[in-house]
């Protein structure tokens, strides 16, 4: 990961949501986005989702819709909560 370039988070309302630093985008929907950024995984939710560009020579990224949340994720993804206990 290159933690040269930054990472930023912008948002306009909660209609449109801006990023830099985006690695890649794992998965999405028109309700959730999971993205890989250099800080880490981040999960974008809401209503009415797409993708308004993902620029790869530059890391950046942004998502249009109603955003209802916006969270990074620490690990654990894909297991269920008894799986992960164990």
């Amino acid at each position: 990961m290159d933690m040269k370039q930054g990472h930023t988070v912008k948002m306009d309302g909660r209609k449109m949501i801006e990023l830099t630093g985006v690695i890649q985008v794992e998965r999405f929907d028109s309700t959730e986005f999971l993205l890989e950024t250099i800080m880490g995984k981040l999960k974008i939710r809401g209503t009415g989702l797409k993708m308004k560009y993902f620029d790869t020579v530059n890391k950046s990224a942004a998502i249009e819709g109603r955003i209802t949340a916006f969270m990074y994720v620490e690990g654990g993804m894909g297991k269920s909560f008894f799986r992960r206990s164990t």
